[in-house]
């Protein structure tokens, strides 16, 4: 699979905004991951229909914003499955106003959610360590984050929520949508 770098988060959202589509870069990337995390099949496009439901009243997107929402989830399949990449949320640089990157975090959080719930429909025959991250993603998505002046203190709880939310995505991921190894065989052929 070759290996696409993505625009910059404030390129995607400006994309998404010049198609008249209703989301931004972190709730696309969310909803993304989601249906990724959520189980739905890795090897087919049934996600595009999904994600159409979710972004353009079920209207198919433009050609331009076709590509770029593909390359977003290959993206984040690739960093899912490729143990030694590593998952990450799509959010604002760091050199961004803390309370901006909050925001996009919680708008992260409500995609995941979104994506997630429209793939995953056993949730509660999940292992309650899964439940409870889905719990926490939801608290974290309603979160007020307004902080009045940025600190380290702030910054650092910042950094906790948004490895917490990585972990999260991964530990979903790895209930729901990784394939578990095929049995050795002691045969010898």
């Amino acid at each position: 699979m070759n290996s696409v770098v993505l625009p910059s988060f404030e390129k995607i959202s400006q994309a998404l905004e010049d198609a008249e589509l209703f989301t931004n870069a972190a709730e696309t990337h969310g909803v993304l991951s989601g249906f990724v995390c959520g189980g739905i099949s890795l090897d087919n496009n049934s996600w595009q229909s999904l994600f159409n439901d979710v972004v353009n009243e079920g209207m198919a997107l433009p050609s331009s914003m076709k590509k770029l929402i593909s390359e977003i989830y290959a993206d984040v399949v690739k960093q899912c499955t490729d143990d030694g990449l590593g998952f990450n949320l799509l959010l604002p640089a760091d050199d961004k106003p803390l309370d901006e990157r909050a925001e996009a975090m919680a708008q992260w959080a409500q995609g995941f959610l979104v994506g997630f719930g429209m793939v995953q429909q056993a949730l509660n025959q999940a292992p309650e360590d899964v439940q409870e991250v889905i719990r926490d993603i939801r608290d974290i998505s309603q979160l007020s984050l307004d902080f009045e002046q940025e600190d380290e203190d702030s910054e650092i709880a910042f950094t906790e929520i948004v490895e917490y939310l990585r972990v999260s995505a991964m530990l979903c991921f790895n209930t729901f949508s990784r394939q578990a190894p095929s049995p050795i065989s002691n045969t010898l052929h």
